[in-house]
């Protein structure tokens, strides 16, 4: 009797053993093998999907041979509710364990798109909706929901939350106005969208990626505050010096030039003169980087730094940080009052009036030289 019962315990040990190296050779060693099909297989996971139905997916596409297998890994290693959201690039014969590891740490198919320096906010938000695969309304809807949340803190335009609100309200209107008067929607993240080149993970919403870029341009816009702290300065709030860093950013063509045309926008403001700024209309029109006419400057709008004073009541474009930096510290040598193209993709700056419409009649005999040598 005792032969027997040792027996059967040394049986069921023997198989306990099987079993358990059979689990830890299915659940460690390479997956099932795909002949005449090696490369890696494009999986994905929509949000809310349970490791169950994961598990379902990776067996039906070939990478996974049991689904209890990879079920049982997670749960003794605290990872069954670890799946994480995303498009995955997984290889074929990978283990279960690096399944696993891979759908719950999070390495997706990464996503590089580029955002240029004074794009405006309909711009980025196709970009971002093609390469995201979300809408460009819903990236709009939420970028403007964010920056008007923090309008509404006073991190924007300064002041205690009563203060702010009543400023939120003003701009509400301000912007509802404007596109009333011409085609263009005015947007609350205007200017608020960094330019950079990014990696997001395939799959990211339009939330999160409204998010990450107005996190970057806010963290850039202090650095540029930090610049100007003390100093006398021509904007009274963060917002404001985002305007004339949007201005900025769509005159400038060279680096070096960035802080003298901060610089003759700052004397302006200082002595009470229209801006005079062409692309502000440009952007009024959506017409940037197309021709202008005499008409179009005066198009009705609080946009029109043609037509009012001071600085319009938003950005006109997402300005890169050298613009940020040239807006918070203009050159302070600089004492010129016009700039007009140079006609060599530079500008010339003059003090007077007198000197400026030298400098414009030069631009313009030098285009009409362009003009007769294409001709010949």
């Amino acid at each position: 009797m005792k032969r027997w019962i040792f027996g059967s315990f040394l049986m069921i040990l023997v198989l306990a053993l099987l079993l358990g190296w059979w689990g830890w050779r299915q659940w460690t060693g390479p997956g099932p093998s795909v002949e005449g099909n090696s490369g890696p297989v494009l999986l994905d996971i929509p949000q809310g999907m349970t490791l169950s139905a994961a598990a379902d997916t990776l067996v039906s596409r070939g990478l996974l041979r049991y689904r209890s297998i990879i079920l049982l890994g997670a749960r003794a290693t605290g990872q069954d509710r670890g799946l994480r959201a995303g498009l995955y690039r997984l290889p074929r014969g990978g283990s279960a364990r690096d399944l696993l590891k891979n759908l719950t740490t999070g390495q997706t198919v990464q996503v590089r798109l580029t955002i240029a320096e004074g794009l405006d906010a309909p711009e980025v938000a196709r970009i971002m909706s093609q390469a995201l695969e979300f809408s460009v309304g819903e990236f709009l809807a939420a970028a403007d929901s964010l920056v008007r949340s923090k309008a509404l803190s006073g991190a924007l335009l300064n002041g205690d939350d009563a203060k702010a609100e009543m400023k939120v309200t003003e701009l509400d209107s301000i912007m509802s106005l404007a596109s009333r008067q011409v085609s263009r929607q005015f947007h609350w993240c205007e200017g608020y969208l960094a330019p950079d080149t990014y990696l997001f993970s395939a799959g990211t919403g339009a939330v999160k990626a409204a998010e990450h870029l107005v996190d970057t341009q806010m963290a850039r816009l202090d650095s540029a505050l930090v610049l100007c702290f003390g100093k006398a300065t021509v904007f009274e709030s963060p917002h404001q010096l985002l305007t004339l860093a949007s201005i900025v950013e769509a005159e400038a063509r060279h680096q070096d030039e960035r802080p003298l045309i901060s610089a003759v926008y700052s004397n302006r403001l200082r002595r009470n003169w229209r801006l005079e700024a062409d692309p502000t209309v440009a952007y009024i029109l959506e017409k940037r980087g197309k021709r202008m006419f005499y008409r179009d400057l005066e198009v009705d709008s609080p946009y029109n730094a043609y037509r009012l004073r001071g600085l319009p009541p938003g950005p006109i474009g997402n300005p890169g940080l050298a613009s940020l930096l040239a807006a918070a510290v203009p050159d302070s040598t600089c004492d010129a009052m016009y700039f007009v193209s140079d006609g060599e993709g530079g500008h010339v700056f003059s003090r007077t009036a007198r000197e400026h419409e030298e400098a414009v009649q030069r631009y313009r005999k030098s285009k009409a030289a362009e003009r007769r040598r294409n001709k010949s």
